[in-house]
């Protein structure tokens, strides 16, 4: 059992996107997973709602305002799937602590640019913060490149977050694929199984399932 938080200090890195793909690549590997959507947008509940993919059938929506509420979903979750995932809202807020004091595994997005690296520097204070308060080592920390695209940040964005001094995962492109097989109701390996897009959620999940061993 393993509880994956995905959590940014701003909007737009993707970690809606990265929460719904990742979790289609676990199912795909034999995992029993549920995936929490924690932002008050609902946006993942209702990317689930457009198809009959897999995403039907593992996202529920939590209130993460009651936080005793929270804490027993996901705990509950865990009790019977293995990897338990929570698409925190944007900034510093009560549910991305929480997530954080729940977590194994902090996966931290970041996109192209300045103030996505600065923003990501907060992020990895958050997970400190949450590691510090729980006292036991965790969560793990773990930067994601996300949306790179071919531009001159595109290119350098992992080296970049590298230098924040916590481990980066495989990068995520910024791909048409990814908008479509939303639009859909499907994530992109149901999509668009062959496409490139596809190949780096795999690498994605192949690597943090490694993390996790």
């Amino acid at each position: 059992m393993a509880i994956i938080a995905i959590s940014g200090r701003k909007g737009g890195i993707g970690k809606t996107t990265i929460a719904a793909n990742l979790a289609a690549e676990m199912v795909a590997l034999g995992r029993a997973v549920t995936v929490f959507d924690a932002d008050p947008q609902g946006s993942l509940v209702a990317w689930a709602g457009l198809g009959n993919g897999v995403l039907a059938t593992i996202v529920r929506p939590v209130d993460a305002n009651n936080p005793a509420r929270f804490r027993a979903a996901v705990q509950e979750a865990a009790s019977t799937a293995e990897r338990v995932i929570i698409d925190t809202p944007p900034g510093f807020t009560d549910p991305a602590l929480l997530a954080g004091l729940l977590a194994d595994l902090m996966l931290l997005p970041a996109g192209p640019s300045s103030l996505d690296i600065m923003a990501a520097r907060d992020a990895i204070e958050l997970g400190h913060q949450a590691r510090k308060e729980r006292g036991n080592g965790k969560p793990g920390l773990r930067l994601v490149p996300s949306k790179v695209n071919n531009t001159r940040l595109g290119t350098e964005l992992p080296s970049s977050l590298r230098e924040l001094g916590e481990q980066v995962l495989p990068a995520i492109g910024q791909r048409a694929a990814v908008a479509e097989a939303a639009l859909t109701g499907l994530t992109v390996r149901e999509f668009a199984r062959t496409s490139r897009a596809a190949e780096e959620f795999a690498a994605l999940a192949k690597a943090i399932e490694r993390t996790l061993r």
